[in-house]
């Protein structure tokens, strides 16, 4: 147990040197970009610190991993060099034995990112997003008369509803929309519905549309057939739902965790919602690259010799690049629509898991 703790303890001073050192560079950098808009709008103190504070957790996802693997590699060649590993290794203590503090490390911190990717980094990342909309907004509107929001140019076309929906500018504050159209495709042409703005009654679960006109045309038609003024107009036939409207707006990899599964809660079975599900399964398997990361270390940076640890520090870096390579290919092939979307998220751990193990047994 001594043994444990203190392996623990000498990784968990390297470890949390690295996430402060390149946490905080990343911090710097998003402070220069962010701050002088931020300045330029006149935000409130308090609104630039929080939205500064809530990017945190959505570094870390991407974050954790890299420094558990150089904090890994850095505790394993102090060992090295002074001598401690040959003489654990010489008492009799197996891999696993020396090594258990870091799997037990390994699972916590599994747990921790899955954590990050499936509650506090979207929430974080949304509430920030939120801030720096609203300040944008509010900026705006005392600025000019000419409508802004948080996102424009959306278009998206819903197959199985025959609905192609165009927006010009959407406050994802309040879900407000500028500037809409809506067609609805019928056998005989098309009904069109465009409207100056329109919002989501999310108790109803309708479209509002408010000053507008709708147009029908036929097949083949150059000019509408009818034309008709409304002041007010519901869509209670439409299936699109803010939710989809924003996420099939966006690259899957744009989108967070809780927004990819409310997308695929609202979307089952439609085609086009698999590369969603791809980019889904692949935050969900995500946590796994921490043992990914042991099985690669351990075996590099173990061996009988002192100069063994700063060759096998570069070439356990280099797998696992390649590793985070292979990862990505089959990401973007599952999201393309290549591979099936649980082969796509799966497959890269299995192979380097029995890399890996084979590696590990070894040196055991």
């Amino acid at each position: 147990m001594r043994l444990d703790l203190y392996i623990f303890r000498e990784w968990l001073k390297i470890f949390s040197l690295a996430v402060a050192a390149i946490l905080g560079l990343l911090l710097l950098s998003e402070i220069y970009n962010e701050l002088p808009r931020f300045i330029d709008r006149k935000a409130p103190l308090n609104e630039v610190l929080l939205f500064f504070a809530l990017l945190i957790p959505g570094y870390l996802p991407s974050l954790l991993p890299i420094c558990f693997l150089l904090s890994l590699l850095f505790s394993l060649a102090t060992l090295q060099r002074n001598g401690e590993i040959v003489a654990m290794r010489a008492a009799g203590i197996s891999l696993f034995r020396l090594s258990r503090s870091f799997w037990i490390a390994a699972s916590l911190l599994a747990g921790l990112l899955l954590w990050l990717n499936a509650s506090l980094g979207p929430i974080s990342l949304e509430r920030a997003l939120h801030i720096r909309e609203t300040v944008k907004e509010v900026d705006l509107a005392k600025r000019t008369d000419i409508v802004r929001g948080s996102s424009e140019a959306l278009a998206v076309f819903l197959p199985e509803a025959n609905e192609l929906w165009f927006v010009e500018v959407l406050r994802r504050s309040n879900m407000e929309a500028f500037g809409v159209s809506v067609e609805l495709l019928t056998e005989e042409g098309s009904l069109r519905h465009e409207a100056a703005q329109a919002y989501y009654d999310w108790e109803n679960k309708v479209w509002i549309l408010e000053e507008g006109i709708t147009l029908r045309l036929l097949n083949g038609a150059d000019l509408p057939d009818a034309l008709e003024n409304f002041d007010r107009l519901e869509l209670s036939d439409s299936q699109m739902t803010p939710i989809v409207l924003i996420g099939y707006s966006q690259e899957p990899e744009d989108l967070p965790l809780n927004q990819l599964s409310s997308l695929l809660e609202e979307t089952k079975g439609h085609p086009y919602s698999e590369p969603y599900r791809a980019r889904y399964l692949s935050v969900i398997s995500a946590p796994f690259q921490f043992f990914v990361v042991v099985l690669i270390a351990l075996p590099c940076a173990l061996g009988s010799g002192r100069s063994r640890a700063s060759g096998g520090f570069f070439r356990a870096v280099w797998i696992y690049l390649v590793f985070f390579a292979v990862l990505a290919l089959f990401s973007l092939a599952g999201q393309r629509g290549y591979l099936p979307a649980l082969a796509a998220a799966w497959t890269p751990f299995a192979i380097a898991t029995a890399a890996g193990v084979w590696m590990y047994k070894r040196n055991a």
